[in-house]
Formats: C-alpha cells, sequence, structure tokens
C-alpha cells in the first residue's frame, strides 16, 4: 500500500510504502501527481520510504512502475531510498551507478538526512566563473567529488545565458589537479550531451590539470571538436588562460 508524504517543496514526490504494491497506487494516486508536478517542473527528485519488510508488487503494479521510471526517465533527479532491508541497500548501491539522475540509500533513522537531500535546491558542486568581458569561462571541478548531471545543467545555463547576447564563447578552461570522474552514468551522458550542444560555440578549450585524462582529452577530442583543445599541466594557469585569449 502506498501514501503520500506531505509538506515536501513542489519539486518533489514523497511516498511511504508499508505493504505491497497495487496498480491501483500508482493509477489513482502517484501517476496523477508526477504528471501534475511536471507541468510545473522540468525535473523531480523523490523520497521513498519503506517501512518494515519489502512485499513486493502485484502484477499490475508492476508495468505502472516500469511506465512510470521509464516514461519518465529523463525527469528524475535525486532519488532517496529510505530503508533498513539490508539487499536493498547493496542493491541501491550497484544499480545507483546505472539510473538516470541520484540515486542513494538512507536508513530509516536518517531521514532526516534524505529529505534534505532531495529538497536542496543548490546542487551544483562545480566552481563556475564567467568573465564576460573577456568571453572566458572558468570551471573548477572539486577533485574529491564525481561530476553530476546538476553540475552540467548549471554550467549549461550560464553559458545558455551568455550566448543569447554573444555569437560565441572565446573559452573554457577547466581548471583541476585530479580529473573527478561521473557520478553516474547518468552523468556521462549529461556530459556527452553538453559537449554536443554547445562544442560548436566555443572557440578554445584549456585542461589545466595533472590528472591523465587531460592528455588523453587533449589527443583525442582536439580532432573531434570544432573548439581547439590543449593540455596545461595544473600550475600553468596564467599561461592557459593566456592561450585562451590570444
Amino acid at each position: 500500500m502506498l501514501s503520500m508524504i506531505e509538506g515536501l517543496p513542489d519539486h518533489v514526490v514523497g511516498i511511504r510504502i508499508n505493504d505491497k504494491l497495487r496498480a491501483e497506487d500508482y493509477e489513482r494516486q502517484l501517476i496523477p501527481l508526477v504528471n501534475d508536478k511536471l507541468e510545473r517542473q522540468h525535473k523531480l527528485d523523490l523520497l521513498c520510504c519503506i517501512e518494515g519488510e519489502w512485499k513486493g508488487m502485484e502484477a499490475g503494479a508492476v508495468w505502472q512502475d516500469l511506465r512510470l521510471g521509464l516514461g519518465k526517465i529523463g525527469h528524475w533527479a535525486r532519488m532517496a531510498i529510505v530503508s533498513d532491508i539490508k539487499w536493498l541497500e547493496n542493491a541501491i548501491k550497484l544499480f545507483g551507478l546505472f539510473s538516470p539522475g541520484e540515486l542513494r540509500h538512507f536508513d530509516s533513522n536518517n531521514y532526516a538526512a534524505a529529505e534534505a537531500w532531495v529538497c536542496e535546491r543548490e546542487r551544483e558542486r562545480i566552481g563556475i566563473a564567467l568573465d564576460a568581458g573577456v568571453g572566458v569561462l572558468v570551471l573548477e571541478p572539486a577533485a574529491d567529488q564525481a561530476l553530476s548531471e546538476d553540475d552540467f545543467e548549471a554550467v549549461g545555463k550560464v553559458i545558455g545565458d551568455y550566448l543569447k547576447d554573444h555569437a560565441r564563447l572565446r573559452g573554457v578552461l577547466i581548471h583541476s589537479r585530479k580529473f573527478p570522474g561521473w557520478q553516474s552514468v547518468g552523468a556521462l551522458f549529461a556530459h556527452l550531451k553538453f559537449v554536443n550542444t554547445v562544442h560548436d560555440k566555443i572557440g578554445k578549450i584549456a585542461l589545466v590539470t595533472d590528472s591523465p585524462m587531460g592528455t588523453f582529452a587533449d589527443h583525442v577530442l582536439d580532432p573531434l571538436m570544432l573548439a581547439k583543445v590543449r593540455k596545461f599541466d595544473y600550475g600553468e594557469r596564467d599561461q592557459a588562460m593566456s592561450w585562451l585569449q590570444d
């Protein structure tokens, strides 16, 4: 049986599960609520609390679950599953790498942390600084925090706003001692989508890093992109900025 969690921000769908899920739970409550919220929100977050043992789904509910998940796959951002079921925690760690958005598990005594996580508004963990006069964007990912879809959305918005009044961005400087990697497959796809969208609107890209990934990108991406790509050592930020502005 499914019940709704009230009092959450409009971008969050909150549900409690305390018995076997039925198709009518989806048809009467969850799907209409999700569709209604998507009329106002580009992406949604999910707070799902499973109370007691997981009792599964009726056959019809499985189809509704797939329809809701796959049909809205690009609209789910953060998904927090609150449960004390051990096997479910392990499954979430595995599937979290492949799910759209971010999927995390929380124990029941960490409900407040789960709620705060899905309700959070400012989500990007990447430093973004645009010098509009010069036309250079500086990105500084944290070396210990993998890139997320939120990071690419934030960067895309800054570039998109700039390109409303300018034909091209002169350059992008990416400054990070180590490449932090991607948080999930969804973040990787967001990265690829971002590159495909803006690569013909950027003049140069300077990779200022000591990571081997920078050398790889220099040799592999440069022939594939319209933007000129060049790698600099982490301590050569000034040289990279001069190259971008030349």
